[in-house]
Parts: structure tokens; C-alpha cells; sequence
């Protein structure tokens, strides 16, 4: 039962009731976090989308500005190309005119003209003795070869020192007299943009210091100033890829691009298929106002579901489990016998854990009232039972008081010597009457002691105080029954007897061994045995045997006898133990 008792409350506290309650608790707020999830993740998609068309209009805006640079580069190379005519004529008006037109644009970092062998006419910077002559630049040949304009690749400028975007014109030789026009090649006009001058033009309000804008032509891609990043985002970069993919006046998102991850990058083309700009930026979804929504729509329900959890947690420990404790505790203090004791903190405990207690109060004092009038009624009970052993034991002593006054008129040994014989049995059954109203528990006697006291009394009748034969006990720490104590008691004295009267014929000295041991297996056995003159073979058939053969069935054992240890005769007895009276 208490097995029972204790597998269920190990397996309640593997189910315990602030676990149940929170696992009910977290499955009716499933349906509110899954749907704040799945809303989370669709605000999560559209700010996305959001901040990737804010990059489209950055990279737009970037278009807009630097081919607005290029458009005016472009004015500037058509008004020089009608009049360069008369300019060449005058290289000191040329270069100061020159000059004056480049200042008045902070994107046109030089404009120079050259003749058509390619060599500097005039320049608005000066140029070094070097680098006059450009007749096998791409620019130069393809106007040279019939082409009326053209544009450059990003190039690094012999003359501005600059990362330029050159804007060529092709230059026609002078009228003729008639004012006809000549398609002769005269020389070209070179407009040199400064690519980040014209960076600069960009708005960068819609882009973060992190992003970065780049322009990207067949040599590679040149990262423009104003990004807070020192690495080059599209060092990297197949550009080939990028320039396949830009549309002019489109902004298009770039796949396959080899940035940084978690970039996004934004292509427009500026001259297809040879020069377009690039913006390299993270799509922020999480630094805007924006990005607090879609993160309160995840987190608002995760906390409101964490804060009930924890107030249910607390709740419960607070209301429930501390009142559950503190009665546990009290119940095993009743159990341990405390049961005056009164619950007094119960009383501050909400109303039905202080019901509880009270009922629990009531229990142990109807148990107490119970326990008391049962010890009462065992205490009565144990007196009249010693007072009954007691008057048995007086009644026997009478009984052997009566046969000794009789063996004494008795002049045949034969019959005196049976009179003697029943004396010592009564005796022995008076002790075994007498040990259980001198001991404290009425259900059992120690052994021990009793065989001692018993075989004290055998050997004084017997022997006398001079006997030369010594009866030694050898006995384990055992309790028997008084159903078992009495037969065991008569069988020690009939064995004992035996063994004084045949074992040590025509012999001055003798010794008896009583031994009792008991196995692990609560079987024990008791042996009397002596080092007499041996088994007599006609002791089998007497008086004693059989009454050793009874007792030995009253004690639910074996009779034998065997040679003795001693050298002698032994007599013994095989029985289990019966523990009704420890039930």
C-alpha cells in the first residue's frame, strides 16, 4: 500500500499542477501566436518590398543625376563642336573660353579639343608634354572612323588626374566660301565628366552611410565616394552580369551579383550595354518605424503570452502550491504521530485551502480521540492478559505443589518418577506463563533468555547444585510466539531429561548442549545433544520420543535424532518460524 502510495506521488510530481496549468495556457494562446506570426511575416514581406522600392527610386535618382551630367556634357560638346572652327584659330580665346565653360560645371573636370591627328588644340587644364597626343584612344577612332559622337568608358584622365567619363564630339572642317558644310574631319571635342563630382549630385537621403553607389563599365566597376564603408562592395561583382541586366531610365534588382550578404543591389544603365550605375545597400526592414511594427507584431503577443505564463507560474505557486506544501507538511507531522497539532497558517490561506485545513484539523482530532481510547483498550487488554498468564503460572505452580506433596506418599520409584517427569513438564509451561507477564509486549518471548532460565531450572531438579554435568545454551537472537514458545519449552525439557537420566550411565561427568540457530530463510532448527555413552536404540520407542515427535508437530517442523557433535546422542527439532504475532 505505502508502495502504491509513493509510486502515485512520484508520478504526480512529474505531472505537476503549474506544469498542466501552463501547458493548457500556452495551447489556448497557440491560435494568437500563430496568427500574430504569420501576420508578422507578411508585414515583414511588404516593408521588404518597401525598402527595395526605396533603393529602385535611390538607384533612379542616381541614374537621373549622373546622365543629367552627361546631358550637359554633352550641350557643352555640341555648342564648342558649331564653333570650334573659330576657336582653333585663336588657341589663347580657346583655352580661356574652355576654361570659363568647365568652371561653370562642378561635374566637368576638363574640355579639351584636339585636331585630327590627335593632339591637344587647347584644354582648359593645361596638359603635360606627355599626354598631348590621343589619336589611339577607342573615343578618338571610333568619331575618327564616321561616328558623330561617342561616350568613353570610365577612365582615369591623362590631363584632369580624375575617374572621368569622357563626352565626344566629332569636330567638321571649316565651311566652304559658299557656307556650304564639309563632312571632313576636323578633330574632336572632349568633355571630361568627374564621376565623383557627379556622385556627389545624387541624393543620398534615401540611401543609409552604408550603402554604396558604384558605376560600372567593361573594365570593372569604380566605387563613388560618400559611403561610410571602406571595403568595395563590388570588388567581386561579375560587372559583365550587371551590365546585361540594367535598362536605361529602368531601376532592375540584380540577381546572381556576388555582394555581400544580405545586400540588395540596384542596377540602371546609363549607356547600354557600357557604363551603368550600381546601388549596393541592406534592405533595413528593422531601423524604421516600419521595421517597430513589424517587430511589435511578432513580440507583443510573445510577451503578453511570456507575462501570463509567468503570472500564472507565480499565481499558482503563491495561491495553490505554498498552501499544498505547508499541508503536506502538516499531514506528515499527523502521520508521524503530531496530532494536537493545529494548523494556525492555514487560516490566512484562501477559502478553500483553509476549509481543507480544517477538515484536516477535525481528522486528527477524531484520530486522536480513537488512537487515545485504543490505547486505552490495549492497555486493558495486556493487564487482564498478564493478569491471565499470571493465574495460569500460580495455578500450574499449584498443580506442581500438589505433585510433589504426592510423589512424596508415593513408595514405587516408577510412578514417583512419572509424578517428577509431569512435575518438570507443568514447570517448563508455568515458565513459558511467567516470561510473557514479565515482558513488555505480550505477542512474543525472546528465546534467549527464557532457554537460559529454563535450562537453569532443569539442571537444579535434575543434577542438583553439585551435579557434575554442565547444560550449556547456545542460542541466536530470536523472538518466538507463545504457540511456538510452549512446545519448543516441553520438547527442551523432555530432551534435557532424557539425556540426564540415559546419557552418562556408570559416568561421574557430563556435558548437554541446547543450541538453537535459525537460517536467512526463517527456518531454524534446536538440538539438545551430550557427550554420553551414544543413541540408545530402544529410546526410539519410549515415552519421550514420542511426545519430541508431538511437539515437533505443534511447532509445524521435523523430529530426529543423529550422533552428536559431542560424541554423543542428539535429539532435534526443524520448524519455521511463525511471525503471526509481528502481522
Amino acid at each position: 500500500m505505502l508502495g502504491g502510495l509513493s509510486e502515485a506521488l512520484e508520478n504526480g510530481s512529474r505531472r505537476g499542477l503549474r506544469i498542466q496549468l501552463l501547458a493548457v495556457l500556452v495551447l489556448a494562446l497557440m491560435p494568437l501566436l500563430i496568427l500574430s506570426s504569420v501576420q508578422g511575416i507578411m508585414e515583414y514581406e511588404q516593408q521588404r518590398e518597401r525598402e527595395i522600392g526605396r533603393l529602385h527610386t535611390a538607384a533612379l535618382s542616381a541614374s537621373e543625376a549622373i546622365t543629367a551630367a552627361f546631358s550637359r556634357a554633352d550641350g557643352k560638346a555640341g555648342a564648342l563642336a558649331s564653333w570650334s572652327f573659330a576657336l582653333m584659330d585663336d588657341p589663347e580665346s580657346c583655352v580661356r573660353t574652355l576654361r570659363h565653360m568647365a568652371e561653370a560645371d562642378v561635374t566637368v573636370s576638363n574640355i579639351a579639343m584636339l585636331d585630327s591627328n590627335g593632339e591637344v588644340i587647347c584644354s582648359a587644364v593645361p596638359p603635360s608634354e606627355s599626354e598631348r597626343n590621343f589619336s589611339s584612344r577607342d573615343w578618338f577612332q571610333a568619331v575618327s572612323d564616321g561616328a558623330d559622337r561617342t561616350h568613353s568608358d570610365v577612365v582615369f584622365g591623362a590631363i584632369s588626374q580624375r575617374q572621368i567619363v569622357l563626352t565626344v564630339r566629332r569636330l567638321r572642317a571649316n565651311p566652304d566660301i559658299d557656307g556650304t558644310d564639309t563632312d571632313t574631319f576636323a578633330g574632336v571635342v572632349a568633355v571630361a565628366t568627374d564621376m565623383n563630382a557627379a556622385a556627389r549630385l545624387v541624393r543620398r537621403e534615401r540611401l543609409g552611410a552604408d550603402a554604396q553607389i558604384a558605376l560600372i563599365s567593361r573594365q570593372g566597376a569604380l566605387k563613388l565616394e560618400g559611403s561610410s564603408i571602406e571595403d568595395d562592395l563590388f570588388e567581386n561583382v561579375a560587372v559583365g552580369t550587371l551590365l546585361e541586366q540594367a535598362r536605361p531610365g529602368e531601376a532592375i534588382r540584380a540577381q546572381g551579383t556576388g555582394v555581400r550578404p544580405g545586400y540588395e543591389v540596384i542596377v540602371a544603365a546609363l549607356i547600354p550595354e557600357r557604363l551603368g550605375v550600381a546601388i549596393a545597400a541592406p534592405a533595413r526592414v528593422f531601423e524604421s518605424w516600419s521595421g517597430v511594427s513589424v517587430i511589435s507584431t511578432f513580440a507583443i503577443p510573445a510577451l503578453m503570452t511570456l507575462l501570463v505564463l509567468v503570472c500564472v507560474w507565480v499565481a499558482v505557486d503563491y495561491f495553490i502550491l505554498r498552501w499544498l506544501t505547508y499541508l503536506q507538511r502538516i499531514a506528515q507531522l499527523y502521520a508521524a504521530g503530531r496530532l494536537d497539532l493545529v494548523p494556525q497558517r492555514a487560516r490566512k490561506a484562501p477559502r478553500e485551502v483553509a476549509r481543507l485545513a480544517a477538515v484536516m484539523e477535525q481528522m486528527a482530532a477524531s484520530l486522536d480521540e480513537q488512537r487515545t481510547e485504543l490505547a486505552e483498550a490495549v492497555d486493558q487488554r495486556s493487564g487482564l492478559l498478564r493478569e491471565i498468564h499470571h493465574r495460569v503460572k500460580n495455578n500450574l505452580q499449584v498443580i506442581v505443589s500438589l505433585l510433589n506433596l504426592q510423589s512424596g506418599r508415593i513408595s514405587d520409584p516408577a510412578a514417583a518418577e512419572a509424578l517428577m517427569d509431569a512435575r518438570r513438564r507443568i514447570n517448563a509451561l508455568a515458565l513459558v506463563h511467567r516470561s510473557l507477564y514479565e515482558t513488555d509486549d505480550l505477542r512474543f518471548i525472546e528465546v534467549s533468555p527464557f532457554l537460559k532460565d529454563l535450562i537453569g531450572n532443569l539442571a537444579e531438579v535434575l543434577g542438583g547444585h553439585d551435579s557434575t554435568i554442565a547444560v550449556d545454551v547456545e542460542c541466536d537472537d530470536l523472538a518466538l510466539s507463545p504457540d511456538q514458545a510452549a512446545p519448543m519449552a516441553l520438547f527442551v525439557t523432555e530432551a534435557v531429561t532424557n539425556a540426564f537420566k540415559h546419557a552418562f550411565a556408570g559416568r561421574d561427568a557430563g556435558r548437554i548442549l541446547v543450541r538453537l540457530t535459525c537460517g536467512d530463510d526463517d527456518q531454524c532448527e534446536i538440538s539438545i545433544g551430550d557427550n554420553g555413552t551414544g543413541v540408545n536404540p530402544s529410546a526410539s520407542a519410549g515415552t519421550g520420543s514420542s511426545l519430541m515427535n508431538a511437539f515437533a508437530q505443534q511447532l509445524g517442523g521435523r523430529f530426529e535424532t543423529r550422533p552428536s557433535p559431542l560424541g554423543g546422542y542428539e535429539a532435534a527439532i526443524s520448524f519455521p518460524i511463525s511471525k503471526h504475532w509481528d502481522s
